[in-house]
């Protein structure tokens, strides 16, 4: 590791984050939905506090038992603004590989975001990209190109061509819906094919929405606002999944 490599060269670019104002199961579904330790608070786009899995972990001491419905509890009695750590430490990403290793050690903490100089998150490094940018070396990102995989016999390639099916017209769509749900109601569904189409379109309209999101996020220039409104997408086709498969933690789904 060269300690005057700038930190942006390990540091993770996908970062989720959070608004300060969002309520704190939202906070909760980011840690329990994404493999992270460590989420960017952020006010109207700009940083504004970090919290960790290890200060939500506390509140599991705090809720009083009996509670039934401990998402409620959470929300209506803590707040993101009093849970966080702020003013949360950051770095920009020209600074050193080493002075930011330096810098977690003199604060005491585990990662940091890496802001621009409206204060916006670019990324965040964590105590584990120093210790194998240490082992391994930075990644030499745009620099080695993706090996192309073994070429296949022509015989192999068209017993795995897609096939694809016609989208039906929204007449037809329409009907089939109307078809599946009065099977279902009646219970004359025998085969199981209403069910199965009513599970399809649900999962259908929450994965549009995820994809229109997704594809402005990256037309937009990864504007704060739609992160924000795609993070909610995701977190709202997640639920619904949880729902229709029977393990959902809260009896229904939140807004």
């Amino acid at each position: 590791m060269r300690a005057m490599e700038p930190v942006s060269r390990i540091m993770t670019e996908a970062v989720v984050v959070i608004e300060v104002d969002r309520p704190l199961s939202e906070a909760l579904d980011c840690f329990s939905h994404y493999a992270i330790h460590h989420l960017p608070v952020v006010d109207q786009g700009r940083l504004a506090g970090m919290l960790s899995s290890a200060d939500v972990m506390k509140l599991d001491f705090v809720v009083p038992k009996g509670t039934t419905d401990r998402v409620a509890y959470l929300d209506g009695h803590f707040k993101l603004a009093a849970l966080m750590q702020a003013p949360a430490q950051s770095l920009t990403p020209t600074v050193g590989i080493g002075e930011a290793a330096e810098r977690m050690i003199e604060d005491g903490v585990h990662a940091v975001p890496i802001v621009d100089e409206s204060d916006h998150v670019l990324g965040i490094v964590t105590t584990s990209d120093v210790m194998r940018c240490l082992l391994h070396g930075p990644p030499r990102r745009g620099m080695i190109p993706a090996a192309k995989p073994p070429s296949k016999p022509a015989s192999e390639e068209r017993e795995e061509e897609t096939h694809y099916h016609l989208k039906p017209t929204g007449e037809e769509y329409a009907t089939a819906l109307s078809t599946a749900e009065m099977l279902h109601v009646e219970a004359r569904d025998l085969r199981f094919l209403g069910k199965t189409l009513l599970y399809l379109d649900q999962r259908r309209a929450y994965l549009e929405k995820v994809l229109e999101l997704a594809d402005r996020f990256l037309v937009a220039g990864q504007s704060e606002h739609v992160h924000a409104l795609l993070l909610k997408a995701i977190h709202a086709a997640k639920r619904a999944e949880e729902h229709a498969t029977g393990t959902a933690h809260v009896p229904f789904p939140l807004e």
